[in-house]
């Protein structure tokens, strides 16, 4: 089970606390209004009540045991920035944070924040989805049908599509195979007998369920 601690309870930290605990995950709120905590409690793993800028609150919830932190802070910029640079220096592994300008990002980006996104709903619903599965680094939803990009996995290097059988185990397709880091190239309709790749990336399309079902056995 994925685990994440989710800080700031704004409309984008509730909206993926929410998410993200729909996909089975376990999750830890922190914010210093009690009214927003109480309004999330009985989703969330651990709903806290504190500041989350103190270091000593960050340490005495546990956040640094949590897979990933997911700053949502709204309000002050500088206490965005500060937060992320303590939960980086508690050793998260890694940290998210919500920016509310293309300088802010800029900044997050500089000092070593792994992933800069912005605070749309649909962005918190869409980073939900990415997160909570391993190895997704994107997808797009249309009518019932997900497209998703993620990594090889480990069990297919070596293999090709006709050894994995994926149509007719899961229901969905690999359109496109991109080379691994470095080499820009794309295979579309790849070959079924093309041996995958450790590092390469590759996008599968297919409906929803089908979508979340090869996701949730493979990645």
């Amino acid at each position: 089970m994925k685990s994440f601690c989710i800080i700031g309870l704004g409309e984008f930290g509730m909206t993926l606390a929410r998410e993200l605990a729909g996909y089975g995950c376990q999750i830890m709120a922190i914010d210093v209004d009690g009214e927003k905590i109480n309004e999330i409690a009985d989703v969330v793993t651990n709903a806290v009540i504190g500041d989350p800028t103190n270091d000593s609150v960050l340490r005495a919830c546990g956040a640094a045991d949590y897979d990933c932190a997911v700053v949502c802070l709204q309000t002050n910029m500088n206490d965005n920035i500060l937060l992320s640079i303590m939960l980086k220096e508690l050793g998260i592994k890694k940290v998210i944070s919500r920016a509310s300008n293309e300088k802010h990002k800029t900044v997050l980006e500089r000092l070593g924040i792994d992933t800069v996104v912005f605070p749309e709903r649909d962005t918190a619903e869409k980073l939900a989805y990415v997160i909570s599965k391993n190895n997704i680094t994107d997808y797009i939803e249309f009518d019932g049908y997900k497209l998703i990009e993620c990594k090889v996995p480990d069990a297919w290097e070596g293999k090709s599509l006709f050894d994995m059988d994926i149509r007719k185990k899961y229901g969905v397709s690999v359109i496109a195979v991109r080379s691994a880091e470095g080499e820009r190239t794309v295979d579309v309709s790849p070959n079924p007998t093309r041996k995958f790749k450790c590092g390469e990336m590759i996008s599968v399309v297919g409906e929803d369920k089908d979508i979340d079902k090869f996701a949730s056995r493979l990645l």
